[in-house]
């Protein structure tokens, strides 16, 4: 009988063992989970940061562009419709004639452009405006996202 109760006894520790192996095995695993689980939702919120970076900086150069293209639009209508000329400095010879008795050496000589001329040289600080804005859009991204916002402005 002794026999049988210390077989039994030592039965039951044998299952004790194996389901307290068991149990720390799983205690194992679930803080494994817990630690994928936290770095997932570290990238996530990551992710969601620059995304976030992102719109912010599409929505600031995006608005940069277009006040630049309207304020150069608006530089191309009125030098089209003649509200705005735009002329150079110019030194034009005197012609001078036997009445004239005096010279206005300071008097600035101004030379009107033609319209088309003038259109075209608008249109150069207005392409550059451009290329500025996206210049520094691209900057911009690249210190968001490829430098992970190491040299952002404004933080």
């Amino acid at each position: 009988m002794t026999r049988y109760l210390i077989a039994a006894l030592v039965g039951c520790l044998l299952v004790i063992y194996g389901g307290w192996s068991h149990i720390q095995g799983q205690a194992k695993d679930l803080a494994i989970a817990k630690d994928r689980n936290s770095t997932l939702e570290r990238a996530a919120a990551s992710r969601r940061n620059t995304q976030r970076l992102l719109a912010q900086l599409d929505t600031e150069h995006t608005k940069a562009l277009t006040d630049a293209q309207t304020t150069n639009n608006q530089l191309r209508a009125a030098v089209a419709t003649g509200a705005r000329r735009l002329s150079v400095k110019a030194t034009c010879p005197v012609v001078r004639t036997a009445t004239t008795a005096t010279r206005l050496d300071d008097a600035e000589a101004r030379a009107e452009l033609d319209p088309a001329a003038a259109e075209r040289i608008v249109a150069i600080p207005a392409d550059g405006d451009e290329a500025i804005v996206a210049l520094t859009g691209l900057q911009d991204y690249i210190n968001t996202v490829c430098l992970g916002g190491t040299n952002q402005k404004g933080q």
